[in-house]
């Protein structure tokens, strides 16, 4: 229980906070580690990003492959969900332009 409040509180902090934003978008996908973390870090090791037969070759594969496993979850993410986790999985697995 004090794990799920410790991510509310952070969510809360990093998306009210205007420290975290330029001109109203922020610098960061810190939505989109908090609904990776919270919603595919149970099933997806490091190990899944790096496989030699991975799916995601690329920006649009990668939001692909983000929008497919979220509707197979069930999560029902928004466009802007889905473009923050994929932002923010690019830049910590994938580095693509």
């Amino acid at each position: 229980m004090s794990r799920y409040w410790f991510k509310c509180v952070f969510l809360f902090i990093f998306s009210a906070s205007p420290a975290f934003a330029v001109n109203g978008t922020r610098t960061d996908s810190y939505r989109g580690a908090m609904l990776y973390e919270n919603h595919c870090i149970e099933c997806h090791t490091r190990q899944i990003h790096w496989r030699e037969k991975k799916m995601v070759t690329d920006w649009k594969s990668l939001t692909t492959q983000v929008d497919r496993w979220q509707g197979i979850s069930g999560l029902k993410w928004s466009k802007t969900d889905i473009e923050e986790v994929s932002r923010y999985l690019n830049g910590k697995y994938y580095h693509y332009p």
